[in-house]
This record gives structure tokens, sequence and C-alpha cells, in this order.
């Protein structure tokens, strides 16, 4: 066999990177399609596998000059399109398989055998192949921009331009590729195109990607909401039972104790006196826990009147001066984020409580066109920065991991400022719904 040209070295050559690029996207396609279970993944694994039988084709037939393999070459090209429109199709969801279609896949077969075994005339063999492979090329470019969904659009754009490019980029086969005008820098824009795809396909994996982890968000966001409904509905109904039950019966042992008191000497009436004070310790305690449990000012009064009782309560159990400033303007919310604010006004209180026992504490309650904001400081000891705040939330201290989850559930945002010595400073922010009164 006669060695090579240095043009036909050139063309092998390029014509192997090519082929390995192809089959590095053929691999990633396969992959994607194992991992995703997606059918376009499939179909463009199964065109880049032909488009590299058809460049292995090709080097063939520069190698050996066999009329056969440049025959196969023909067919090869023409399926390969076919392959990657369909492909584009099944992405776009653009439609389904006709029967009709069956002769479109037909026809690279059939003229690859008119064209190269039957004619001698080169225009009229490669111009409707050419124009067959330009129209699929281009079809698939159209299909991909015509179908753009929200979730894949920049995918599908970058797609649809590249194969609308490369289908114009066909149109030059019979005037400069086929006469050596464009060897090697064909093969070289065609692997440019494909690099491009490439790169459409792995955009479409991170779209993709991109919209599970959105969904689970959202999964999880109202798996939390609805943890937190069910936690509030359980201390709802354990408050009421207490406030309905068992400060009833306490009550009526206290009624007992004072008509027995009435009845007996000095010294059993005295006994009797403690008895009755334990009692109403006993009922401070329920009503303590029932309202720790779920306000009843929350639930008549409203989010500021029971923010004022918390705060005054705190102030008047610990002996340490507490303030609250409120907006005469907060729009109406949500029972969850009324709920959610509340709670976390004491969960601050009670780490205040715990961790800096004698700090003042401050509270401001504003509201801006979008947002209610809750701003808790304290003048306590406070910690050096993020770290221990990290360290302390996973050892469970300063309920911080519940403040969190009931804020986040309703789309806000907590952050928490500290230094030692300069106190803590949460900061809650909960947007408004779109239409609310400000």
């Amino acid at each position: 066999m006669p060695p090579l040209s240095a043009a036909m070295t050139s063309e092998f050559s390029a014509a192997l990177l090519q082929a390995t690029i192809t089959f590095a996207l053929s691999a990633l396609c396969v992959g994607l399609w194992r991992k995703f279970r997606q059918k376009y993944f499939a179909w463009w694994a199964v065109a880049f596998a032909l488009f590299l039988v058809r460049i292995i084709v090709i080097m063939l037939f520069i190698e050996s000059s066999n009329r056969a393999w440049l025959f196969w070459h023909q067919v090869f090209t023409g399926e390969t399109a076919l392959a990657l429109l369909w492909a584009a199709v099944v992405f776009a969801h653009a439609t389904k398989w006709n029967h009709w279609f069956h002769v479109i896949v037909a026809f690279p077969l059939a003229w690859s055998y008119v064209a190269v075994i039957r004619l001698d005339n080169f225009s009229l063999a490669a111009i409707p192949a050419v124009l067959f492979l330009s129209a699929a090329t281009l079809w698939t470019g159209a299909v991909l921009l015509r179908h753009r969904r929200a979730e894949t659009y920049g995918a599908s754009t970058l797609l649809g331009w590249t194969f609308l490019l490369w289908g114009l980029h066909h149109l030059d086969y019979p005037v400069l590729r086929a006469r050596g005008a464009w060897n090697p820098w064909g093969y070289y824009i065609d692997i440019l195109f494909l690099l491009a795809v490439g790169a459409g396909i792995l955009l479409v994996v991170n779209a993709d990607l991109a919209n599970r982890l959105q969904a689970r968000t959202m999964e999880l966001e109202r798996l939390s909401r609805r943890m937190v409904q069910q936690h509030e509905e359980e201390r709802r109904r354990l408050s009421l039972e207490l406030h309905d039950e068992t400060a009833q019966v306490f009550a009526a042992v206290k009624m007992q104790l004072g008509v027995v008191r009435e009845r007996v000497d000095a010294e059993m009436s005295a006994r009797l006196a403690r008895a009755v004070e334990l009692v109403d310790e006993g009922m401070r305690g329920i009503r303590n826990v029932t309202n720790d449990l779920r306000p009843s000012l929350l639930d008549d009064l409203g989010l500021v009147p029971a923010l004022r009782s918390l705060v005054a309560d705190f102030s008047e159990r610990r002996g340490v001066r507490t303030t609250l400033d409120a907006s005469d303007h907060i729009p109406a919310l949500s029972e969850e984020a009324e709920v959610a604010l509340y709670r976390a006004l004491q969960e601050a209180l009670s780490n205040v409580a715990r961790h800096a026992p004698g700090a003042p504490v401050r509270a401001a309650l504003s509201a801006t066109p979008d947002a209610v904001q809750l701003q808790i400081a304290d003048s306590g000891p406070g910690f050096a920065g993020e770290h221990a705040l990290a360290k302390f939330e996973n050892e469970g201290h300063l309920g911080l991991a519940g403040m969190r989850e009931r804020i986040t559930a309703l789309g806000g945002e907590v952050a928490v400022r500290s230094a030692p010595g300069a106190g803590v400073v949460i900061d809650i922010r909960i947007p408004l719904p779109e239409g609310a009164d400000s």
C-alpha cells in the first residue's frame, strides 16, 4: 500500500481527533442515560455512536480509496443527522413517531446507493445528499429553538443555534470541502460544533440537576412547614387539655378546700390555707405552661399584644429590663407567620435567661413594603463569631435550629451577629405575600 501524502496524513490526523472527541461525547451521553434514564440522552448517545462510525469509515476510505467505504460514509452521515434530529424531537417533546418517518430513515441508504454506485456525475450525486443533510440539521436546530422550555431555555438556545449554524456549514460541501479547500479545517470546524453540542448537553444536565434540587427543596420546605404545623397543633391540643381539664380540676379542689376550711378548727384551717396556696401555685404553673404552649393572647388579640405580654412577663419574672418597640403599621400576617415570630422572640428570651442572665434585652418589630422584621438584641457576654455559633448549635444550645426551621419554612431568613462582650443580635425577616396590606 502506498504511503499517505502529507495532505492525506493531515486529514487523517484531524479525523482521528474528531473521532476521539465524538467517542467521548457518546460515552458521556451513555453515562448520563444510565444515571438519569432520560430517552434523549440515549438518542444522543446513538447519534454520536453513528457519527463515530461515520468518521471511522471515512478514515478507512482515506487509507484505501475503496468506494465501498465512501458508500457507507454517506449512509452513516445521513443516519447520524436523523438520529440527532430525533434526539432533539424527544428532548423537546415536539412529536411522536410516525410511520412515514421510515421513508426519511430509508433515504440515506437508498440515495447513497444511487449516488455512489450508479451516478458518475459528482454534482448530481452530492447536491441532494448535502441538501438532505443540511435540512435535517437545520430542522434539528429549529425544533430545539421552537420548543424551548423554561427549565432548559439556555441549553436549548445553545443547541438550537449550534445546529442551525452547522446546517448552514453543510451547504459548503459541494463547493469547498469536497474539492479539498477546507482540508483539514473542515474537521476542526466540525469539532467546534461537536464541542458546542457537548456544552449544550452539559447545560441540560445542569438545568436538570437544578430543577431536581429546586423540587427537593420545595418538598423539604413543605415537609418542614407541615411538621411545624403539626407541632403547633399538638401544643394547642395540650394547652386546651391543661386549661380545660387539669386547671378546672385544680379550681374544683381549691373550692372544696375553701368549704372544708370554713368548718374546721384554727390549726386545721391554717394547714388548709397552705394547701390552697399550693393549689394556687399549681394553677399559676399550669397557666404558664399553657401560655408557653399556645398563648391565648395570640389567638384573641393578635401578634403585637401577644409580644408585648411576652416581654412584660419575661421582665417581671426575671427582673430584667426588657423592651419592645413595635410599629403601629404591622400588616396582617398568616397564622403560621405570627406563631413563628412569637416563638422566635420566646426562644430568644429563653436563650438570654440561660446564657446571659440579667442582661437587658431590646426587641423591635417593624414592617417594610415587602417584609416584616423582628430584631432581638441583648447586652450579654456574646460569643466569638460564626464558628462558636455553629458549635453551640451542634451542641443543641441557643435553640436557633428550631427558630430557623420555622422562619425558613415561611421563606424567611434568620441572621445572628455577635462578638465577645458585645451581646447577641438576632435579625429575623419574613417576606409578605403579594398583595398584603402594608
